[in-house]
């Protein structure tokens, strides 16, 4: 009902300054993306927005990309020593969430990480709290009650920069070409 999502906005050619293709031709697979690319997603993330900063994945993102360069330098990371198995990737915090592509196939021009800090590009607001209501005549005959539960809200994506200024939150978009 009118909620457009991250995933649709960075790409609908409003907010290019954000949305960063992968560096090299052909990197539009999780298993495809290197170390290049993130830098250069995490380089498009504006100064201000790099306190509370994180990146937002899957978890098929999360091992086909993350645990995959983890390996490639060693395989233990500082917080694997510290005895903490917190994601963690370059000292931020990794945030896996299903409602990130978890296709492992082509992601050409689609969103394939995001970085950054969410709080200060998506509020939530809450039109009405969760309300209850109960009626014990609805389903007399079967000797059960009806119960209903409602809720208002509406989510708003309000920042996510233009195609000259990077928002606080930036996303890495698969490349084919």
């Amino acid at each position: 009902h009118g909620i457009r999502g991250v995933l649709v906005k960075f790409i609908d050619g409003t907010h290019t300054s954000g949305a960063k293709d992968a560096v090299t031709a052909g990197h539009d697979t999780f298993a495809e993306i290197d170390a290049t690319d993130l830098a250069t997603v995490m380089a498009a993330l504006p100064q201000y927005a790099l306190t509370n900063a994180r990146f937002y994945c899957s978890q098929p993102a999360w091992s086909l990309i993350f645990e995959r360069l983890a390996q490639a330098s060693g395989g233990v990371t500082k917080s694997e020593f510290a005895g903490r198995t917190i994601p963690t990737y370059q000292g931020y915090p990794i945030e896996i969430s299903q409602k990130m592509p978890t296709s492992t196939g082509d992601l050409n021009n689609k969103v394939m990480i995001m970085f950054g800090d969410l709080s200060r590009a998506v509020t939530m607001g809450e039109r009405r709290g969760i309300t209850i209501a109960t009626s014990s005549e609805r389903y007399f005959e079967l000797d059960q009650l009806a119960i209903k539960g409602t809720e208002r809200f509406d989510i708003n994506v309000h920042d996510l920069g233009d195609n000259t200024n990077a928002g606080p939150l930036v996303a890495l978009i698969g490349f084919t070409s």
